[in-house]
């Protein structure tokens, strides 16, 4: 079975997922037995570090239990308790690690992993500041559930999910529009369900900014950072009745700073931090059109299921490619997920969710990761994936110093 780097990665992640055929488990198997050949592809590697990654492997392959509270055996997935668990990392080419899972603590360079977790950093939380049009604001992750206040012909309820609910009034005369925000800080996330129902899941140092009740003709939202987005279905009431099948329906638009995005009902990802260069939507169910900034030239897109667009910030260039659906949305589901991500890339999505500063010394690696983590795991879970691949890496208070 000879393939490239490309399909074995791809192999790895049907075993992790449980969708490996039997023969690319035995291929997988093969993998581990490369180990024993004397002509090593993986020349870089000491014999105790080629021998350690071996007894990682093996670990994986022929067991693959579950080390969670229940302890038992699932067959085809990865599963990990952080508390007791350690990252491991196999370089399957030049300068790729890939992240897999280990039973017990790593014993390479103990030093440096009881420094990390002597000064370890604590997982984000369900935290955020909710402004009102007045300018007040309430702390969300302290507030009391039920009633937090009334805004514009809407009741703001908190719920004992910790979600935020706008509650349209129905009947209301037609008043001066007034506008919210919520806003994540770094290590914090939230979410809310707007005034029409749709519902929104904020990642780190994000923001959202709305009108308490929307108009009959369009809803538009302002946003920064990420965002999922779960929209509902509005239509627009044609005399007295409402009829769906005749109506047209009640455009949502998100607006950032690079681009506009119009929606018609559907499921979708924003991401649009200021210091990743560029926009991604990356679209799970229905139909957007995006379009970029006023000072492009590219015309806009209309994306369909499982493609993303991504706005360049320097120019407004607009590309459109396949997603990694998963990818996109593994920050909502609980995890990072690195697929050949560089290792700045890497820390800023650390630094956004553990409220950590990071600083390079002695230059930037080069080294790509591919794996998933738990957004649940102390930072020093995460830092590993670095200490394995011989990067050198410390924490100081809530600075990750990355280098000498």
């Amino acid at each position: 079975m000879n393939i490239d780097n490309k399909e074995f990665l791809r192999i790895l992640e049907k075993y992790r997922n449980g969708q490996a055929s039997a023969e690319e488990e035995d291929f997988l198997h093969a993998y581990y037995n490369m180990f024993d050949i004397k002509e090593d592809p993986l020349k870089s590697l000491g014999e105790s570090e080629k021998n350690e990654l071996k007894n990682s492997i093996r670990a994986e392959l022929k067991a693959r239990i579950d080390i969670g509270t229940e302890g038992k055996p699932r067959k085809g997935r990865f599963y990990m308790r952080w508390s007791a668990a350690a990252a491991v990392l196999i370089l399957v080419s030049s300068g790729i690690w890939v992240l897999v899972n280990k039973s017990g603590e790593s014993t390479k360079n103990p030093v440096q992993s009881a420094m990390l977790q002597k000064q370890d950093v604590a997982p984000g939380t369900n935290k955020a500041v909710l402004t009102l049009g007045d300018g007040s604001t309430i702390m969300l992750d302290d507030a009391g559930n039920g009633l937090l206040a009334k805004e514009g012909g809407s009741a703001i309820n908190k719920t004992k999910d910790g979600e935020i609910v706008y509650e349209a009034g129905s009947g209301q005369k037609k008043q001066e529009v007034t506008y919210n925000m919520v806003a994540t800080p770094r290590g914090g996330q939230y979410q809310l369900t707007l005034p029409d129902g749709s519902r929104v899941w904020l990642n780190s140092a994000s923001s959202i900014r709305f009108p308490t009740v929307f108009n009959s003709d369009e809803r538009k939202v302002e946003i920064t950072g990420e965002a999922y987005f779960e929209v509902a279905k509005k239509f627009k009431v044609e005399g007295s009745e409402f009829k769906e099948q005749h109506s047209e329906r009640v455009p949502f638009i998100v607006m950032t700073a690079e681009q506009e995005v119009e929606v018609l009902g559907t499921h979708f990802n924003i991401n649009a931090y200021a210091d990743e260069g560029e926009t991604k939507t990356t679209l799970l169910e229905g139909s957007v059109r995006v379009t970029p900034g006023r000072n492009s030239v590219t015309a806009s897109k209309l994306l369909e299921p499982g493609q993303e667009s991504i706005v360049r910030s320097a120019d407004h260039a607009t590309s459109v490619r396949q997603a990694d659906l998963e990818k996109a949305v593994a920050w909502k589901n609980g995890y990072f997920k690195f697929d050949r991500e560089n290792i700045q890339s890497l820390m800023r999505q650390v630094s956004r969710w553990y409220d950590v500063d990071v600083e390079y010394r002695g230059g930037i690696p080069s080294d790509e990761f591919v794996g998933k983590i738990k957004r649940t795991a102390y930072v020093s879970g995460v830092l590993r994936i670095l200490e394995l691949s011989n990067i050198k890496c410390r924490v100081e208070g809530r600075k990750i110093i990355i280098g000498n």
